[in-house]
């Protein structure tokens, strides 16, 4: 999906910062969970434009860390307890934590968990919503992928699902995991797929125009 490289704004006091290489249009920034600053920018974006951007706009992002989860951003408190625990609430993802180096453990599988669960919820959902074709309920691979949001595997009765989606709007994830579903029924993307999609999702191309840019929008063409 993208190349990554480390890197600072050259003779300012900024913070490091990761530049992730993709075909997206101009520059961009954004804080990870744990902090770090990320610039995504385009393979024909020069070194020095990118230390410029960073030196032009770093001074307005809070470094504060946060998540994004299902489309909403949460701010990530960690805190030293007698139990290893993550949890949230409104606008806080809280990590308590016995042991500091456990804290990106705790976090991923957090993560992991709530993939797991949500995701299968909703595979619950559409799978009522193509009932009529009598499928059987597929199982579930959860995975980190570069250049799918989802894959579906009619011979194994299985459908694999981008880790990545669980920071995703959740009409998103029903898109994605809707157009799976309908592979079982329909393994191209022909007139009859997108006549199933029609019926059981009419606003499939607004969930389709949630995700951020036209690189990942490839990903389900």
């Amino acid at each position: 999906m993208s190349d990554v490289i480390k890197g600072k704004p050259s003779n300012t006091e900024k913070p490091n910062y990761t530049v992730k290489i993709s075909r997206q249009k101009g520059i961009r920034m954004r804080v990870t969970a744990h902090g770090e600053l990320v610039v995504h920018a385009n393979p024909f974006c020069t070194r020095e434009a990118i230390d410029q951007y960073v030196m032009d706009h770093a001074h307005s992002f809070d470094y504060q860390p946060s998540v994004r989860l299902f489309g909403k951003s949460f701010r990530i408190k960690k805190i030293k307890s007698d139990v290893n625990r993550v949890s949230y609430s409104e606008d806080e993802l809280l990590i308590q934590y016995t042991n500091k180096d456990d804290i990106e453990y705790l976090y991923k599988r957090f993560l992991v968990k709530i993939s797991k669960e949500t995701f299968v919820d909703i595979v619950d959902m559409m799978s009522y919503r193509i009932s009529r074709f009598n499928i059987n309920k597929p199982k579930i691979i959860i995975r980190n992928m570069k250049s799918s949001w989802g894959i579906c595997h009619p011979d194994k009765n299985s459908i694999t699902l981008n880790s990545e989606l669980v920071h995703y709007p959740i009409d998103f994830i029903e898109y994605v995991i809707c157009h799976e579903l309908i592979h079982m029924v329909e393994p191209n993307h022909s007139q009859a797929f997108y006549q199933i999609l029609e019926e059981v999702m009419p606003d499939y191309k607004r969930r389709l125009d949630l995700i951020e840019t036209s690189e990942e929008k490839q990903y389900l063409m």
